[in-house]
């Protein structure tokens, strides 16, 4: 396998390094991997720059630059279109944005950017339909949320090793066809930009791939390598004519049952998954008991530990207060998280303020309950007091529970493990001052 790194430095077997214009024919090679970045350096230096902002060509004063990069661009597109269309072989392009064009003024003008070489194709799937190079977009936006959706391609690798590094454009059609519908999706970004694209184009592919700074030498090389040799390893190519499924072999149909049934299969396994995936979500909401991720995560673990014992669990006024009900009466919850030392007064003085409105606006008569979590850093085992002595002497007179964070985890866990949570919730219901459950 021969491939050409154009403009991009690559090492690894068979793979050959050059510049775009002094390169041999791309045809002449099994793949060809160019980095369109430098491109506009064929022009840069010598074009006018316009007082909008365009770079310009003039033909006839120009000591024939214009027909020099026209040639070269045009047999660069020849030969790539050979290399997909007649060898079925493959091109790697890197994705940066399409960047300064060139004018070249003439009659007809003509228009030159980074993405110049790329072959004629007419894709047709379906009601779409996308014309190269023209259809294709390159638009900047930069990022590192790379998602690699497309696991099982030979590609996948490579993405995976590198998609940390960021891209520096994404894919879009200039008629807003899906891209999805002329070749797959390897990478996406959060909000669902193609950043990676397998494109069949002939009997061949073109691969889209992020910029990814910094992947360059042996191990991207390496990488890129065993991803062109295992799609180059495939004998049909990737878009086949109508009549060709026709012509089946021996085996071909209990082949097609295996598979069918391996989908259900893998089906199942996700739901399956998906089935566990909650559960341990469960698990970890009652963890975050004994350390969670700030108040609000606290407020969290506490409502679904508290549904553990029976309480039916309604979201209070802010984000760190609790409705509980059950049969035995209703609680408001208020929880304080104190990350260097015991909870202080101020967490009982606004527990109080909120039974007051609620008694007052609402009319309701419920029983006031503060969770405490204090040093969250340690260990349980060796935390220091959760509250100070003037938090539990308020408790007292006000007639409102204390509980501290890692007994109502230890009650959760006794009821996940068959204790009564009735029991459970009766105590605290009977509890005035700081709760000191019994198991």
């Amino acid at each position: 396998m021969r491939v050409l790194a154009v403009n991009w430095d690559l090492t690894a077997q068979g793979f050959v390094g050059d510049e775009f214009a002094s390169a041999e024919s791309f045809a002449s090679f099994d793949a060809v991997i160019l980095d369109p970045g430098p491109l506009p350096e064929l022009w840069l230096p010598w074009a006018a720059l316009t007082p909008d902002g365009t770079h310009v060509v003039r033909p006839g004063r120009d000591f024939g630059l214009a027909r020099a990069l026209l040639n070269l661009f045009h047999a660069r597109q020849k030969e790539l279109e050979d290399l997909l269309f007649r060898g079925g072989g493959i091109l790697v392009v890197r994705v940066r944005p399409a960047g300064e064009e060139l004018l070249l003024q003439g009659d007809p003008p003509r228009r030159l950017d980074r993405y110049a070489f790329l072959p004629r194709a007419s894709l047709v799937r379906g009601p779409y339909h996308l014309s190269l190079p023209q259809g294709l977009r390159f638009l900047p936006r930069r990022g590192k949320d790379v998602q690699v959706i497309a696991s099982l391609h030979p590609l996948a690798p490579f993405l995976q090793r590198y998609a940390s590094h960021g891209y520096e454009a994404v894919l879009t059609t200039a008629l807003g066809a899906p891209l999805s519908a002329f070749g797959e999706v390897l990478a996406q970004n959060r909000v669902g930009d193609p950043l990676a694209l397998d494109l069949p184009v002939g009997l061949g592919h073109i691969l889209f791939v992020p910029a990814f700074p910094e992947a360059e030498g042996a191990e991207a090389g390496g990488l890129l390598r065993q991803a062109l040799a295992a799609l180059l390893s495939c004998p049909l190519p990737e878009v086949a004519p109508d009549w060709l499924p026709n012509y089946r072999l021996p085996g071909e149909d209990e082949l097609q049952k295996a598979q069918e049934e391996l989908t259900k299969e893998k089906e199942r396994l996700a739901r399956r998954e998906e089935e566990l995936a909650q559960v341990q979500r469960e698990f970890d909401f009652l963890r975050a008991l004994l350390f969670p991720r700030g108040r609000e995560g606290l407020s969290q673990a506490a409502g679904a530990a508290f549904a553990k014992l029976g309480f039916s669990v309604e979201p209070g006024s802010s984000p760190v207060h609790l409705l509980l009900k059950g049969p035995e009466g209703e609680f408001l919850v208020r929880v304080a998280l104190a990350p260097f030392g015991p909870v202080g007064p101020e967490e009982h003085r606004a527990l109080l303020l909120e039974l007051d409105r609620l008694r007052n606006e609402e009319r309701r008569e419920v029983r006031g309950l503060l969770l405490c979590l204090a040093e969250p850093e340690l260990d349980p085992r060796r935390r220091g007091p959760q509250w100070t002595e003037a938090v539990e002497r308020a408790s007292r007179d006000h007639r409102f529970v204390l509980v501290a964070a890692y007994d109502l985890f230890r009650a959760a866990a006794q009821a996940l493990a068959g204790a009564d949570p009735n029991k459970i919730r009766r105590e605290l219901f009977e509890t005035e001052g700081p709760w000191k459950p019994r198991f």
